[in-house]
């Protein structure tokens, strides 16, 4: 396909956590708008109402503002800088939990849950050509939703850079200034909402990418438990790497082999009874074939070996790759809305503004101090 040139938008974000959410919120109040928007759409076609989503989202303010108050308070600013209701950017940042608790007492719940797609690997720097080691994705959504790239600079955390959706304080793919960086897939397990109101994954994700040690950012993710089910893949620059197959009350952890690591949708270790490929079977076969894609080779990878991997169309539409399938009313608004490969040395993310294979890579550097 023919390669054009879009570009996502970049943003720093400085000062105190109130300035950080006033600058995001002036930035982009049509944008989050618009979430807010597409997320109530998203959730009525599931059967949550806009009245019960909100219902579920102010119930998560108290919450993340005793567990998380620099969080609540960029919150806060969001909604000030763009007159958006807080509790509409509660919901926002609470998407994946409100969805799971609208349905905690249904007695068929996985096939009416929306989740994320996406294909993420990971590579040690034995198998690199430039002896780096590498983590990336490709994060499949809505096609339409409103994202950014955003720089985070702050005074007693560490720099990062990072993907976050308008509207969401934290990043859901990036890197710090410590070389540890995060990547996100969808999951889902019968396990999901029985336990509503649990710290919501992004106040986690914000809480990784402030971590100054890679134990510390599994910490983040694993100390308490959850509402729903996802996977995360963490790597450092000190070459480690290890996947998070996370549960409401348990997980399992994940390590590379000949130096590869690749997760998509489904669970494949021990604990926990998976779900998710009851919805996207084809996670089944994007996992195997990106893992096959990075190992079957006789020299180490290169950065165009990995795009070209990613750019990878085997069972399109429902591809590495992944496009909007029209025959397929459930993934007709599903894409590769970004493609996202995090160099853990240079601390930098190199992403797309859509479907790597018409898109070309940018790179979005941590801050110096």
């Amino acid at each position: 396909m023919t390669q054009c040139n879009p570009k996502l938008d970049y943003v720093t974000l400085s000062g105190s956590p109130r300035d950080r959410g006033v600058t995001h919120g002036e930035r982009f109040a049509a944008e989050i708008k618009a979430n807010v928007d597409r997320y109530l759409a998203k959730f009525s076609h599931y059967g949550i109402s806009a009245e019960r989503a909100r219902e579920l989202a102010c119930k998560f303010i108290p919450l993340i503002n005793e567990t998380a108050p620099a969080y609540a308070t960029e919150m806060q600013g969001i909604a000030d800088g763009s007159g958006v209701p807080l509790a509409d950017v509660a919901l926002l940042n609470a998407r994946y939990e409100i969805t799971y608790g609208a349905y905690a007492d249904a007695a068929e719940k996985t096939s009416l849950r929306p989740t994320d797609g996406c294909t993420s690997f990971g590579l040690r720097a034995t198998v690199t050509n430039e002896g780096r080691p590498y983590i990336g994705q490709n994060w499949d959504w809505m096609s339409d939703i409103d994202v950014f790239m955003m720089g985070v600079e702050q005074s007693n955390a560490p720099n990062h850079v990072a993907l976050t959706e308008a509207g969401i304080v934290g990043g859901k793919i990036g890197v710090n200034e410590n070389g540890i960086g995060m990547t996100l897939n969808g999951l889902v397990s019968t396990a999901d909402g029985e336990q509503t109101f649990q710290t919501p994954y992004h106040v986690r994700f914000r809480d990784v990418l402030n971590a100054t040690r890679l134990s510390q950012a599994i910490g983040a993710l694993l100390e308490t438990n959850r509402a729903c089910s996802a996977n995360v893949l963490l790597g450092s620059e000190d070459n480690e790497l290890i996947d998070l197959e996370i549960l409401p009350q348990s997980a399992n952890y994940l390590y590379p082999s000949d130096g590869v690591l690749t997760h998509a949708n489904h669970l494949k270790g021990p604990e926990g009874e998976s779900q998710l490929e009851r919805i996207l079977p084809d996670t089944l076969c994007r996992e195997p074939r990106l893992r096959r894609l990075l190992t079957d080779r006789c020299d180490t990878l290169s950065v165009t070996d990995i795009k070209n991997a990613l750019r990878d169309h085997v069972d399109h539409p429902t591809s590495i790759c992944r496009h909007q399938n029209s025959a397929d009313p459930e993934q007709e608004r599903s894409s590769t809305r970004v493609s996202a490969i995090i160099d853990l040395t240079a601390k930098c993310v190199s992403a797309t503004a859509g479907p790597p294979c018409q898109a070309t890579y940018h790179n979005y550097a941590v801050s110096e101090r």
